[in-house]
Parts: C-alpha cells; sequence; structure tokens
C-alpha cells in the first residue's frame, strides 16, 4: 500500500465497494486499493461507499430562516466571534475562552489547518492528513474545544482549507471530500450542535500556492457532510468578490450561510453596514449573512484604532445580518502563550469597550 494511504478507514468499507463497482474490482491496481479510487475517483464520479452505522433518526432539515439571526442554545442573536486559528494548539484554552467570554463574545473561529505563520505547524499538525485521513490526536483536540465552548454556550466556526501550507501539497476535491465526510461522521456521533461550519477559506481565490476551489469541488465536500449533517449550518468563505457576486456563488453552491471577508480597505468599516444590507438583499430570507473576516489591525490601515472596529461592529449590528467576527493576528500562533498577551493594545481596548 502506497505510503500516502497508510490506513483505510472503517468507515468506507472496502469489499462492498468493490463487490459493487465490479470495473474496479477488476483493475489490476485499484482492485487491491479501494480506497485510493474511492477518494480519488469514485467521490468526483458520484459512486457510493458502504452505508455508514443506522443512528437514531434525524429531524427533517430545517426550514428557512424565520430570522436573520443564528439560533444556538434555544436563542434567536446577532453574534460576535472572534478569530482564534490556532486553537487546536492553544496552551491556555480555557482560560482563552474565559477571557473572550467576559468581553461578550459569543464564538470563536478554528482554523482545523492553520500552518502560517509558525513553522511548526506542519501538515502532520493537522486535522485532515494528506490521504483524507484524520489525525486521532487533533481529532480529540476538536472534541474537546467544542465540549468546552458547549459549556460556555460558545458557538465554534469551523474553518479548514485543503492546502497543506504555504507552497506545499493540496488534497484533491476527492479526498478533500472525504476527509470532510469522516470528519461529519465523528460530529454527529459526538452530537454537539455549538458549530458551523467552513468547508473552504476564501475557496473562490487562488493564494499561498492554493488552486481556486470550484462550485462542482465545493458542492462535492457539501454534499460529502450533508449526508451526515443534513441540518448543519455550512458555508465556503467568499473573498474579493462584491456583496452580489458572494451571494450569487453561495446561493450556487446551496451554502446556508454566506460568509463573506468584506474590503479590507480604509472605508471598511463605515461602510460595513452599507455592505451588509447589500448582502442580506442578494441572498434574500433564506441564508444567513455572516462577516467572518474582516480588516484587522496590523493589515495595511484599515484598522487604525479600536473606533474603526467598533464601528464595523456596530454596522453589522444595525444591519441584523447573524455575527461578524473579530479578526486578529494575536491567535496565529498560541501554543506559546494566552489570547490576550497577543493581541495589540486597540483590540485589548476595542474588546473591553464591547461590555463597556
Amino acid at each position: 500500500m502506497s505510503k500516502y494511504f497508510p490506513k483505510i478507514p472503517k468507515a468506507f468499507g472496502a469489499e462492498w465497494y468493490l463487490n459493487k463497482y465490479q470495473d474496479v474490482k477488476k483493475d489490476s491496481y485499484y482492485g487491491e486499493h479501494a480506497w485510493e479510487h474511492f477518494v480519488n475517483h469514485g467521490l468526483g464520479e458520484g459512486r457510493e461507499h458502504a452505508p455508514d452505522i443506522i443512528g437514531p433518526p434525524l429531524p427533517p432539515p430545517s426550514p428557512s430562516p424565520d430570522s436573520p439571526y443564528f439560533n444556538f442554545f434555544g436563542q434567536q442573536k446577532f453574534l460576535v466571534f472572534a478569530s482564534y486559528f490556532d486553537g487546536i494548539r492553544a496552551k491556555h484554552l480555557e482560560q482563552d475562552l474565559d477571557y473572550l467570554k467576559s468581553k461578550g463574545v459569543d464564538g470563536f473561529r478554528l482554523y482545523l489547518n492553520f500552518g502560517f505563520p509558525d513553522p511548526r505547524n506542519r501538515p502532520w499538525n493537522f486535522i485532515f492528513n494528506p490521504d483524507g485521513s484524520l489525525n486521532p490526536y487533533k481529532l480529540g483536540s476538536l472534541g474537546h474545544i467544542l465540549r468546552l465552548a458547549e459549556k460556555r454556550e460558545m458557538v465554534v466556526d469551523i474553518s479548514s482549507s485543503r492546502r497543506g501550507g504555504r507552497d506545499e501539497w493540496q488534497m484533491p476535491p476527492g479526498t478533500y471530500a472525504h476527509a470532510w465526510r469522516l470528519l461529519s461522521i465523528e460530529l454527529k456521533s459526538w452530537g454537539f450542535q455549538n458549530f458551523i461550519l467552513d468547508i473552504e477559506n476564501e475557496h473562490t481565490g487562488a493564494w499561498a500556492g492554493r488552486q481556486a476551489m470550484t462550485e462542482a469541488e465545493a458542492a462535492l465536500a457539501r454534499n460529502a457532510i450533508k449526508g451526515n449533517l443534513p441540518n448543519v449550518l455550512i458555508t465556503a468563505s467568499v473573498a474579493n468578490a462584491s456583496p452580489g457576486s458572494a451571494a450569487a456563488i453561495g446561493w450556487d453552491e446551496g451554502m446556508n450561510v454566506l460568509a463573506w471577508h468584506d474590503p479590507r480597505n480604509t472605508d471598511f468599516a463605515k461602510n460595513t453596514e452599507s455592505y451588509a444590507l447589500q448582502c442580506k438583499a442578494a441572498v434574500g430570507e433564506s441564508v444567513f449573512v455572516y462577516f467572518q473576516e474582516p480588516a484587522r489591525a496590523g493589515w495595511g490601515d484599515a484598522v487604525k484604532s479600536s473606533d474603526d472596529l467598533l464601528t464595523a461592529l456596530n454596522g453589522a449590528k444595525a444591519a441584523q445580518i447573524a455575527g461578524w467576527c473579530f479578526h486578529n493576528a494575536g491567535s496565529f500562533t498560541l501554543s506559546d502563550g494566552n489570547f490576550e498577551s497577543k493581541l495589540r493594545p486597540l483590540e485589548r481596548g476595542f474588546l473591553n469597550r464591547i461590555t463597556s
């Protein structure tokens, strides 16, 4: 077996797959490597995998939202998130979550395979292995984070990317969809309800050596997840697109959340309300609008003071979208210090002003 496919997950069912697809069984190579065929070809061709273990019946799919706000912990309200990218490796996880909660933050954005700027964040530190299997240690970390967040009534925005790092490997579409399917099986078995999924960060753009994700590739990953979590809030975040274009992309791909990374220019704060209203008008009432990654301090001159962040937050609230995220670089490396210590003074000032 190839070193890149060292383990066949029990969830796959190689014997079932080969019996169903005799052309694969008769192939001189794939007849002995069924999983490789499935993740590289079968998923993209619409071939099935062995049925997963049947659990309790799931409720029918949720209807279109009757409110512009997310509904978590029995409440429909505007949610404030904070970037917490390196949370899988966070050294002071509980302290950080308590700090964020005390500042009025309702949730945080976790990046499953964040590999920048810390060179120690290598592919083998990610939940998704290059072959589409799951790293059991990192998977356990995710479960622990969801449990701690649930205890504090916080929502986790679980984001990822199919790239392994700057200018490194990139998972094929079928392999990436399979990885998400395996993770969705685990999420279903855990029973947590306090998360949303971003299947590919800024999926419409080619950056850091990564190719843009096509509509078909995004739908492939979405469907792999929806097979196990039909009611999950799901998106593939969009950058470098107008509100109308971003909405059209999300609509075409069948996402129920529009996670827009609004323009990172000096006018972003004062224009946030207008941008948000444009997004809402474009998607209608069936899709939640979430400003997932606005400008952050240190990115050009877009954020000069805590006033800019507060203006953007208040603009998002005034437009009555589902949520807004406090984006920051402090969360990029959390293995050697607590979150608060990583923030710039103006960012700490902003968080203090939310609850003042």
